[in-house]
């Protein structure tokens, strides 16, 4: 049996807004994976559907969004996170980039938007890579 202790205390970690371990507050990986994300919440309104609110919350310039998945789906997202299949670019980039794409998954990013930013210069800035 394998346990992801990171994937708990970062979670833990982002429920409370505290910094994420690995990436200094403000700094290159947090605004890089803030963008991922804004990036991520413009293609799931792209489909037509409402991003949740979950997706943005802590990131700057976006202060003031709170979360609005209900228990249930946030349940649901921090399973789909754990027993997600990581896509071939997060392997690439390595611990950091698996807790980024979890935390996405997390957020309620869908899987398949998840992996198609996974694969762009945003992820591996926001994994400690280059962009």
């Amino acid at each position: 049996m394998r346990i992801v202790w990171g994937v708990p205390l970062v979670l833990a970690a982002c429920a409370a807004g505290a910094p994420v371990p690995g990436s200094a507050p403000g700094g290159g990986g947090i605004a890089a994976e803030c963008r991922m994300l804004e990036a991520a919440h413009a293609a799931i309104a792209a489909r037509g559907a409402v991003p949740p609110g979950d997706i943005l919350t802590g990131c700057p310039g976006h202060e003031g969004q709170r979360e609005t998945l209900p228990t249930r789906a946030q349940t649901a997202a921090l399973r789909l996170a754990n027993r997600a299949a990581l896509p071939p670019a997060v392997l690439a980039a390595g611990p950091r980039g698996e807790v980024v794409y979890r935390r996405m998954l997390t957020r309620g990013v869908p899987e398949d938007v998840a992996a198609a930013q996974a694969a762009g210069p945003l992820f591996r800035a926001a994994a400690g890579g280059r962009g």
